[in-house]
C-alpha cells in the first residue's frame, strides 16, 4: 500500500491539514457526513456505524468502542454515528 504523498503541499498547507484548520463540524446524532477529515475527537464514548478511512489495512474500525477523549487520526472520507458525540476535525488545505 503506497503511503501518501504528502511533499504536493507546502509546509503552511500540510500544518495546516494536520491541524484541522479548514474548520470543525460537532456531531452527536447520526447524520452521514462525507468530506476530507483529519481527526476525529470523541466527545463522550463513541461507535461508528460508517467510518470510512483511505490507506487503511486491519480491521474494521466500526466494531469498536472509543472512549470519551480519545482522538484518531487518518484520511477520514465518510463518517455516521451509531451513539456519542465527535468533534470532526476538516482537512481542506489544496496542493501546491
Amino acid at each position: 500500500m503506497a503511503e501518501p504523498d504528502f511533499k504536493k503541499y507546502d509546509v503552511k498547507s500540510a500544518g495546516n491539514l494536520a491541524l484541522g484548520q479548514g474548520g470543525v463540524i460537532t456531531e452527536t446524532g447520526t447524520t452521514a457526513i462525507t468530506g476530507n477529515f483529519v481527526a476525529i475527537q470523541m466527545l463522550t464514548d463513541t461507535v461508528f456505524a460508517t467510518l470510512t478511512e483511505t490507506n487503511h489495512s486491519g480491521d474494521d474500525a466500526t466494531t469498536v468502542t472509543y472512549v470519551a477523549g480519545s482522538i484518531i487520526y487518518g484520511n477520514f472520507t465518510a463518517i455516521t454515528l451509531t451513539s456519542g458525540a465527535v468533534r470532526i476535525y476538516k482537512g481542506t488545505a489544496s496542493p501546491t
